[in-house]
């Protein structure tokens, strides 16, 4: 049996106000062609399918043409499970008619666990697939008036380890022999690599559980939520796809997704899939003369769409006469400069001003609030007070999905 593990696909994200539409669609092309050829039995799709809860129309008809391609394949189910992006309502809205076209979907924890066990059988070959989805607050834990962080902490991670272990515990109870059992989750675990793109789902991080902390019943889990493909903790049962295009100009890793395969004596091996970069992001720092050397020599091949660069002056300041100058020579190469910022003094790094080479909109509601309290002398802690402000995001955030 062969499965696919992608994740954080983030149909119909704008980047700087462009759309990553083709992109996306060459990824997913060359997806299905890996599905027909390489005779995938199933595809996971571990959260984030879409950027938005409330995705543009083009994105959903993007999803949906793929849906279609895939059950027309006729070998090839899939598990789609929500992300912290997703709206859960959403995704199950279609769950059953989708069910008949062996796409099974879990947006939201159901209410009975049971219903997130799915179970797969190819010849002698049995696969149990635990789909859990992204777990928001209300999943793992109810509010209590008055509570202390450090309590609210303490159950966020509880009611996280408990859905796992549920989860494994339904899933092994009368299972057929040798039977693999695959988890999903959509979660920041400890020691993951993140890139910029990445939103914090709980408060600090404190529904994060680290490698060890999954069940050992499970064979393999099957992450999303962090951008770069990566094992956690060094445990390599344990691991994030990633995301299969660059989703900000800190996601230079090669993109992949991983293919694993069941074996006739029942063993489980995994090995990444590369994945061809539609198109390049790139980061160009230096003086204007060093910048204008380097895009000069940029080299583009046929097949690549423009590349999107970043720029970062090192010395002198942005004049609109360097700005034109940067953009045009970016233009005569099929490149396009997105951003020309200007790299902050030491004496300039701790605080946000107007020399800052971000406008307001490309910071973080975090990392606003974090230079909003630098110089806070209140009772209170700094750390207490961020993991308050990310309580207020996520109820926020919530709420929109």
């Amino acid at each position: 049996m062969k499965i696919i593990h992608t994740a954080d696909w983030h149909l119909g994200q704008n980047f700087y106000e462009r759309d990553r539409l083709e992109e996306q669609s060459k990824f997913l092309d060359f997806l299905l062609t890996q599905i027909e050829e390489r005779k995938i039995d199933l595809l996971i799709i571990a959260g984030d399918i879409f950027d938005t809860a409330n995705p543009p129309r083009a994105a959903e008809q993007l999803y949906y043409d793929f849906i279609t391609r895939l059950y027309a394949l006729k070998h090839c189910e899939a598990v789609i499970i929500g992300g912290n992006h997703d709206s859960a309502p959403h995704l199950d809205a279609p769950r059953t008619v989708l069910s008949n076209l062996n796409i099974h979907v879990v947006g939201a924890l159901p209410e009975d666990p049971a219903d997130a066990i799915l179970r797969f059988k190819r010849n002698d070959i049995y696969l149990c697939v635990a789909a859990i989805p992204f777990l928001r607050d209300r999943d793992v834990r109810r509010a209590i008036e008055g509570e202390s962080f450090d309590a609210m902490e303490a159950r966020t991670k509880a009611g996280v380890l408990e859905t796992y272990r549920n989860a494994a515990q339904i899933s092994t109870t009368d299972s057929p022999p040798h039977e693999i059992l695959i988890g999903t989750g959509h979660l920041t675990a400890v020691g993951g690599h993140l890139s910029t793109s990445e939103r914090s789902i709980h408060i600090g991080n404190l529904g994060s559980i680290s490698a060890d902390q999954f069940p050992d019943d499970f064979d393999y889990v099957a992450l999303g939520h962090l951008h770069h493909p990566q094992a956690v903790g060094g445990n390599e049962r344990i691991r994030y796809s990633g995301s299969p295009i660059p989703l900000s100009f800190s996601e230079s890793s090669q993109k992949e997704m991983r293919l694993l395969t069941i074996a006739d004596d029942h063993s489980l091996t995994h090995e990444p899939i590369p994945i061809p970069l539609a198109r390049r992001l790139l980061r160009i720092e230096g003086s204007a003369d060093t910048v204008l050397i380097a895009l000069n020599e940029l080299s583009i091949t046929d097949d690549e769409l423009s590349p999107w660069i970043e720029v970062t002056l090192t010395e002198g300041d942005i004049s609109p006469l360097i700005n034109d100058q940067i953009r045009q020579a970016a233009a005569e190469r099929n490149a396009v400069v997105l951003k020309v910022g200007r790299k902050l003094k030491d004496a300039q790094m701790g605080a946000i001003s107007s020399d800052s080479p971000k406008a307001i909109s490309e910071w973080q509601p975090l990392a606003v609030f974090e230079k909003r309290i630098e110089d806070y002398n209140g009772d209170t802690s700094p750390d207490v007070l961020k993991q308050c402000f990310n309580e207020a995001l996520s109820a926020v955030l919530e709420e929109d999905i």
